[in-house]
């Protein structure tokens, strides 16, 4: 919504769609592999779940939304404003630990955590493909848009001219 508002429309539905994108993918690769989670027998689990395993879900959502702002934060913003940091180092944070956390809690196994790294990162970066295309062609674009890079150093500039 924060994107919506700021007039920055193109973000706004690619933080939606990747999101939704990513957990359609990951629940359609659960039911064709159907990889059961680990069980108390081989690990400790913090709580037990019945769902498959592979890939990680978690792990996807986050790459999908915190991967894409993260690369916000680097394709929109320039400087070193305190809030562009701050957008930089949350994303960061929050893509890295979110795959040890869940092998550490027992919901999965490493190789889980891996593939949704990689099948996440994949679709990451068939979305950032697609996005820098449309931004370059200006889909989307608002004025309020189109006119922030003139008004603040804080924007970089599509200029496809």
């Amino acid at each position: 919504m924060i994107f919506w508002f700021a007039g920055l429309h193109l973000e706004a539905v690619f933080v939606v769609a990747l999101s939704v994108v990513s957990l359609g993918v990951n629940t359609l690769v659960k039911i064709l592999v159907a990889r059961p989670r680990p069980t108390g027998h081989l690990v400790d689990v913090f709580q037990a779940t019945s769902r498959q395993s592979f890939p990680g879900g978690h792990v996807m959502v986050y790459l999908a939304f915190w991967g894409l702002l993260f690369s916000f934060g680097i394709i929109l913003f320039r400087g070193t404003r305190w809030w562009r940091i701050a957008l930089l180092a949350v994303s960061a944070f929050f893509v890295a630990l979110v795959g040890p956390s869940r092998i550490y809690l027992g919901y999965h196994w490493a190789s889980d955590v891996l593939g949704a790294y990689l099948i996440g990162g994949v679709l990451l970066c068939i979305a950032l493909w697609i996005y820098i295309k449309l931004k370059e062609r200006g889909i989307m674009e608002t004025e309020r848009a189109r006119t922030q890079p003139t008004r603040s150093n804080a924007f970089r500039s599509f200029n496809c001219k």
